[in-house]
Parts: C-alpha cells; structure tokens; sequence
C-alpha cells in the first residue's frame, strides 16, 4: 500500500514539474483554433449569404423566363431540384470541413510524451 501512496506521489511530483509547460502550449492551440474558427466562419458566412442571394435571383429570372412556355412547371421543378443540389453539396463541404485536424494537437501530443515517459519511469522502478 505504502508503494501504492508512493507511486501517486511521484506522479503528482512529476506532473506538478510539467505543468508550466502545458501553459504556453495551450495558450498556441487555442489561438490557432480561435483563428481558424474565425476565419472558417467568416469565410462561411459570407459565402453563404452571396450564394442564396445569387441563387434566389437566378431562380426567379429562369422561373420567370419559362413562364410563357410549355415547359413551366418542369423549370419550376428542376429549379427546386437545383437547390436540392446545393443544400446537399453545402452539407458535403460542412462535413468536409468539420472532419479536420483535431483541437489542441500540440497540448496532447506533450501530454502524450510525458505520459510515455512517466510510464517508462515507472516501470523502470518497479521490481
């Protein structure tokens, strides 16, 4: 027991010893996450507003161009079906764009490192 309560000291030692250097990588990872959040969303928003704008005219101007045709309702329908189109290749690029690196890699590969090491350590103290 009294080797237990010494192993979790040690550990409690050697993670009070690291933890000033977990800071500063924190500190980057976030930064780089705020960054490219904003610039995603920015980017995201813009776009998006262009696009229905520009979409919302297009499908006006063919739906109202074909109005004295014969083909009316089939414009009617295909320019639905073009903005089906879109939503689903808006949801490709969401997905596409959500499916990136992860968070905080540079935090958890330190942490990784350290816990690889204190590992080693320990097994290199046990009989």
């Amino acid at each position: 027991m009294f080797r237990r309560v010494h192993e979790v000291r040690s550990i409690f030692q050697f993670l009070r010893e690291r933890a000033p250097h977990y800071c500063p990588l924190a500190r980057d990872d976030l930064h780089k996450f705020r960054d490219e959040i904003v610039k995603a969303s920015v980017g995201a928003s813009i776009s998006a507003a262009a696009g229905l704008i520009f979409a919302c005219f297009l499908s006006v101007a063919v739906i109202v161009s074909a109005w004295d045709g014969l083909h009316r309702t089939e414009v009617a329908w295909a320019v639905c079906c073009g903005w089906g189109v879109l939503a689903l290749g808006g949801l490709w690029y969401a997905r596409k764009a959500i499916s990136g690196p992860p968070p905080f890699q540079l935090t958890a590969d330190a942490l990784a490192r350290d816990y690889r090491s204190l590992l080693a350590v320990a097994d290199r103290q046990e009989p």
